[in-house]
């Protein structure tokens, strides 16, 4: 935790979201695509009321079209289908935060889970 956000970095000195979980996932021995949007291609698709910790949960970037723009690491899952998630995110670099906050509940787009 807070390791500052920078865009395109994916290193303890900085990253971004796709290199936050692309590092955190390799440190497991599994490599991931180094793009969100590709991320979710990493894995197999789940449900909200599926997830656990360690499943990755994708949301719209901020222009909240239909395209994945950020990606985060469940950290606790409720089986409501709310989560906490760590993620490094452009305003507190990487940090924890909760699906049920506004700007996660309605952007949130999708989930996989990588490890089995």
């Amino acid at each position: 935790r807070g390791t500052p956000y920078r865009s395109g970095a994916a290193s303890p000195r900085g990253f971004d979201c796709s290199g936050f979980t692309s590092y955190v996932f390799k440190k497991f021995g599994v490599r991931l695509d180094r793009c969100s949007r590709d991320q979710v291609n990493n894995g197999r698709r789940v449900s909200r009321s599926e997830l656990k910790p360690g499943d990755l949960v994708f949301f719209n970037g901020r222009a909240r079209g239909k395209r994945i723009g950020h990606v985060g690491i469940v950290t606790e899952a409720n089986g409501d289908g709310t989560f906490k998630f760590i993620h490094s995110a452009c305003s507190r670099g990487v940090s924890v935060s909760n699906s049920t906050e506004s700007y996660y509940r309605s952007r949130y787009m999708g989930a996989c889970r990588v490890i089995e």
